[in-house]
Parts: C-alpha cells; structure tokens; sequence
C-alpha cells in the first residue's frame, strides 16, 4: 500500500479501537444507506451461488476468529449461546439461516424475509448488549460489530488471490453488500469495515487482520478453545468434515499467524520463512491432516475450475438441506425438537432470542 493509504488505514484502526469501542449501535433507522447501489447490492448476492463452497468455507473461519476477540467472546460467554455443543448446534444454524436470508431473499421488498432477518438480529444485538451491561460483561461496540463484520467478509476476500479467484467485480460488489449489510446491523459508516469501493475495504480489512486478528489468534486463551469445540462439535451435526484441530489450523493459516504455513505463498509480503519456526500441522492428527490437505488441494488448485466449484457447490447445497429439512445427525443425537432450527414463524415473522444469562 502507498504511504496515503496506510496512513488511512491506520486512521481507521485507531478510531475503531478508540472511539469505537465506547459506542453501541448507530441508532439509525432500518432503511437503504444514501450511497446504496442497487445493482452492485444484487450482484454481490449473485456471487454466493457462484462461490458458496469457499464463500462457506471462509466464513465458518471468520466465526472461530471472531471468538479470539475477548470483548466479543465476553458478551458470547455471557448470554451463553454457544457455551455446549447443543446450544452452539443452534446458534451457528440461525448464523447460518440468516446469512442465507441476506444472501437470497429480495432487498427491494421491505417484507421479504431479508429484512425480517436483518431487524431480529439487530434486535437480538441490542437485547444481548443490555443484559451484559446489566451484568458488567460490557455491551457489543461498533468495534464489535466492524471485528464480527470481517468475520463473515474478511478471509474470502483478502485471501482470493490465494485460490485463484481473480475476480474484481466478485471483490468489489461482496465488498458494496456487506457495506449495506453493517449499515441496515447498526455500524456507522465511520466503523464499517467496508469502506466506499473496493480499494479502502481493502485497506481496512488488511490492518485489522494483521494488527487485529493475527496477534489475537497467536495468543488464544482456554476460553477461545472450549468455544471453538463447542461450535465444531456443534456443526459437525450438519457438516461431519468438520474438525476442532484441522479449522483451527485453517484459520490461523488465513490469518498468517507463524509457524501455520501450508504453502510457499503463505507468508506476508516482506516476510521470509523462519527455519526455526515450529510447524504446528506435524501436531495435527491424521485425520486433521487429511482434512487440511485435501481442503487446500481443493481450493488452491482445483477451485478455478468450473466443474469442481459447480460439485462443490452443490454439496454444500445437498448439506444445507439437511440442515433445513432433515437434519439426520442432529435428529440423532439431540432428538427432533432440538434438531430442527428455524429463525422464522409459519406467517412469516422473525423467533425472537431467547437468552439463556449466566448466573453470578
């Protein structure tokens, strides 16, 4: 980057960690930024068919890195939503659920279940942020809310030219949607982590993930560990490739924290290889290793072919069924009442959360 845009990224760290960690949601209304744009809106949607195998992949990533971040893990050990593998199991499927109803569902229609979603879960934000203040466990911040924001953008676009996925429109419209998308979740423009094109998302997602998100995944705490069990072991339910050891690996890697390279490519810019650094895959069990192998195979090599993502694609849409319809495992395991997940009423209308506190 040239020295102008460090200097603007390094402007909107600081705010984000100073100013942004002292104020909760923007307040404004649930209604279409002035800077929306409609058509670069309903493009980034498009892009999820097209890639939604990496575009799941990198998201599952940005959730366990999310729970690096102690204000945010705070709040998430405070209302006790994802603390078992059960309550994790349920969390992370209305995670999901929602993401697809951003993902699929019209923005143009103030009744579709686009917006439903987007209003419960600014809600559920707000009535999560209270009762943690009420508990002095702190309140979720537009920083917490910018940090969660990268979760579900930050690796699948940083890390595109890692699996050859040199697209710019793909950048540039995901980039527009998610900026509209933290906009309607209550982040000012100010703490957005998407910035007015391409090229300032960017800058903003590149110094958090280097000045944020590394240094917090090279220093986990026990808490970090038990929560990223409990939601694999949670999703394993709807997704049995997965595994604690092997996604752990995976994020780090994503996040070029040292001794997680897989690749020649996966150092920095201006980072050369350690020959004393640990390679922390050799303590990975064989199965964890297969995963990881087999994963990055994929992706780096096979990804930029298009009968392979269209096969991938359509398994993680065979698996996204199961989880709506017959999730078989769950059922198993939990039995159907707690097997079945479902972030809508019959009419139409939004479940509200329900907040299971901890106890003093």
């Amino acid at each position: 980057m040239s020295n102008g845009s460090n200097e603007r990224a390094e402007n909107y760290l600081q705010n984000l960690l100073t100013n942004g960690s002292k104020e909760g949601d923007s307040g404004a209304k649930l209604d279409l930024p002035p800077w929306y744009d409609e058509q670069l809106f309903k493009r980034g949607q498009g892009y999820f068919r097209k890639y939604r195998f990496v575009m799941t992949s990198g998201m599952l990533a940005g959730l366990i890195a999310v729970l690096a971040i102690p204000s945010i893990l705070r709040v998430l050990i405070c209302t006790r939503q994802s603390s078992n593998t059960l309550s994790a199991y349920r969390r992370y499927l209305r995670t999901i659920f929602h993401v697809h109803a951003w993902y699929f569902h019209s923005i143009d229609d103030r009744s579709s279940k686009l917006w439903t979603s987007i209003a419960a879960v600014r809600q559920a934000h707000s009535r999560s942020s209270k009762a943690c203040q009420r508990r002095s466990c702190g309140q979720i911040t537009q920083k917490d809310l910018a940090l969660t924001q990268f979760g579900f953008i930050g690796f699948i676009t940083l890390g595109a030219h890692r699996i050859s996925l040199e697209d710019d429109d793909f950048l540039e419209a995901t980039s527009h949607m998610w900026r509209v998308l933290g906009y309607l979740l209550g982040i000012k423009d100010c703490y957005n982590i998407c910035g007015n094109s391409w090229e300032e998302s960017r800058e903003r997602l590149n110094i958090v993930m280097h000045k944020v998100y590394r240094p917090a995944l090279e220093h986990t705490s026990e808490e970090f560990h038990q929560m990223t069990e409990a939601l694999v072991h949670g999703l394993w339910h709807a997704n049995p490739m997965l595994s604690v050891g092997a996604n752990i690996y995976l994020t780090k890697r994503l996040a070029y924290v040292k001794g997680y390279e897989y690749y020649s490519f996966d150092y920095p810019a201006g980072e050369q290889p350690d020959p004393q650094q640990k390679s922390y895959y050799y303590d990975l069990n064989w199965w964890d290793r297969f995963i990881v192998s087999y994963g990055l195979f994929i992706v780096t090599y096979l990804h930029k072919y298009q009968i392979v993502r269209w096969y991938f694609n359509f398994r993680v849409w065979v698996l996204d069924l199961f989880m709506y319809y017959l999730p078989t495992i769950a059922i198993w395991k939990f039995g159907f009442k707690s097997a079945y997940v479902s972030i809508f009423r019959p009419g139409g209308a939004a479940h509200e959360l329900q907040l299971n506190l901890k106890e003093e």
